[in-house]
């Protein structure tokens, strides 16, 4: 039988990409989840993971079990919830950056729904900076947003690494100059972040396209208006990762999520519940690795 405790050391480890960093997430030693991983090679005969001076990787047998592994520790955690979770109601103002939004908000509102089906959500979706912003002027209870500058309580969630990406039938727009891109408008966070790398590099570029959704930014790309940026988790579908290294772009930053609470509001039951969903759902965040 397998042991729910080396699922979780294993699962941090694949979704932390570090044994140190995995150890911190889960309040262990380095050495605690070096054994734990042990012990779960052990059980179930195979070898895991493959350990590089950078990062750690998942080797077949992990990946396999990666998905296995997923499934049982949601299942626990939906029955802790099932028969621990006390009756919670309340209204819950809530501001998502737009990313989360169109991939991760509706299993973690399914999930929510299923567990406090007396919470009521209001929900508005838009850029980062104006939904913190919009929380430190008391509409919103909680946020999940991208932020450079955490604010003081702030609890980060996770980071993604930013990808350049391009439409598969003009994929060497990258090489035009000055490079077109397709950003969100300000105050965005990636449009700042692209910029600055650029102006670093020294690479002239133009502003093609500009929106305030994903939608219509994608739309935009795949017209083939100019190349943009997204988090490698939340790239939309049918667009193509630019190796940055091969296109002689600048290599991105990670982009840290964070949640944060309105003042006063960490005494609320339901924002409680609600943020322990989204951490429940980030950790089971299917995360893919830098090559």
């Amino acid at each position: 039988m397998l042991d729910n405790a080396l699922l979780e050391s294993f699962l941090a480890v694949v979704e932390e990409g570090s044994f140190t960093q995995a150890a911190e997430r889960l309040g262990l030693t380095q050495s605690s989840v070096s054994q734990h991983i042990k012990r779960l090679e052990t059980q179930v005969g195979r070898s895991l993971l493959h350990r590089s001076t950078h990062r750690v990787g998942l080797l077949p047998d992990g990946e396999r079990l990666l998905v296995h592994a997923r499934r049982i520790l949601g299942a626990v955690m939906e029955a802790e919830r099932a028969f621990g979770a006390p009756m919670v109601s309340g209204h819950v103002s809530v501001g998502v950056a737009e990313d989360f939004a169109t991939s991760r908000l509706p299993d973690i509102l399914r999930r929510f729904r299923r567990f406090y089906p007396h919470v009521i959500l209001q929900i508005e979706i838009g850029l980062s900076a104006n939904l913190i912003d919009k929380l430190h002027a008391g509409f919103f209870d909680v946020i999940l947003a991208k932020t450079r500058t955490p604010s003081e309580g702030a609890e980060p969630l996770m980071t993604d690494q930013l990808m350049w990406v391009a439409a598969p039938d003009e994929p060497m727009l990258y090489a035009q100059r000055p490079l077109p891109l397709a950003l969100h408008p300000e105050p965005s966070i990636s449009r700042r972040m692209v910029i600055e790398a650029l102006h670093a590099a020294a690479i002239p570029f133009q502003i093609a396209h500009t929106s305030l959704s994903i939608t219509g930014l994608r739309a935009g790309i795949v017209a083939g208006l100019g190349i943009s940026v997204f988090g490698r988790s939340f790239i939309p579908e049918g667009l193509l990762i630019i190796d940055e290294a091969e296109a002689g772009l600048p290599r991105l930053p990670s982009l840290p999520f964070v949640v944060e609470l309105q003042k006063g509001a960490e005494g609320s039951p339901a924002v409680q519940a609600l943020v322990q969903a989204i951490r429940e759902n980030v950790a089971m965040l299917d995360r893919h690795f830098d090559p």
